[in-house]
């Protein structure tokens, strides 16, 4: 991603509870809450728009903003990820405003803006945050493609879902399907959000003791399968290979592929 002439990169999440009917439809005002360093996005959603601790909350949608703004007299380019979530509207729900689509909710303009997102972020010392993009891949046989990760690594010698960090400017689905074409080696297609997690982790050693990632789980399909391989050099997977779900008990799997992998099951 270029950046405008010295403007300075900047990294948001927002997260956006979307009301909805049985059919479908959308009340508005949605809530909108910023996600700061650690936040779990469906407790401050549901802390936001005062549901109980326990609402289900269903993810929908991750969209990306870009906008290169003035912040302290200097540019910044912002780029916020924003998640949407859905959530039964209130029986008592009414109002002049008539229902939207799901399509239409999702079009709305984010709040928080970007520029109101420009302010200095507050995180631990030595901490690092990551937004990734993760995939349940399938082929038409109903198999699933997994990759293994490299010595040195988190998890290394386990089976991993394929994808990892998006870049700055890039958007979650665009990051996947170059995540899964480097690390495998095949051309895949994104559909549905399967679940939205946070993973915070505090390290004793390293140049970076605080964690935080926020994980998206998409669904992901390669309608002509090949023989994986891995294209990237020096990257973090030396594997790559299609598994059948009865293969899956017996393999050694990554953190984030046990989440995936429940999730999918939950859903």
């Amino acid at each position: 991603m270029t950046h405008p002439t010295g403007a300075r990169p900047m990294r948001r999440v927002t997260a956006h509870l979307l009301p909805t009917t049985p059919d479908g439809h959308v009340h508005t005002p949605l809530t909108n809450v910023r996600i700061a360093f650690g936040d779990d996005p469906a407790a401050r959603l549901r802390t936001a728009a005062r549901l109980a601790p326990h609402t289900p909350l269903t993810p929908v949608d991750v969209r990306t903003d870009l906008a290169t703004v003035h912040h302290h007299g200097h540019p910044a380019h912002i780029h916020v990820d924003r998640l949407y979530y859905t959530a039964p509207a209130p029986d008592e729900t009414t109002g002049d405003t008539p229902p939207l689509t799901l399509e239409q909710a999702l079009a709305l303009p984010g709040h928080p803006t970007p520029r109101q997102l420009a302010d200095t972020e507050t995180a631990p010392p030595r901490s690092t945050r990551r937004f990734a993009a993760y995939g349940l891949v399938t082929d038409p046989a109903g198999r699933l493609l997994l990759s293994k990760i490299a010595s040195g690594y988190p998890g290394e010698g386990t089976w991993h879902l394929p994808g990892g960090g998006v870049d700055h400017g890039e958007t979650a689905r665009a990051a996947l399907i170059r995540e899964i074409s480097e690390e495998s080696d095949q051309n895949a297609h994104t559909g549905a959000v399967i679940s939205i997690a946070h993973h915070h982790r505090t390290h004793q050693n390293g140049p970076h003791t605080d964690l935080y990632a926020v994980w998206v789980f998409l669904h992901a399909h390669v309608p002509h399968p090949g023989t994986p391989r891995v294209t990237e050099t020096d990257g973090s997977t030396i594997d790559a290979a299609w598994f059948t779900p009865q293969d899956l008990p017996h393999l050694r799997l990554s953190i984030t592929a046990r989440r995936g992998l429940t999730s999918l099951l939950n859903t």
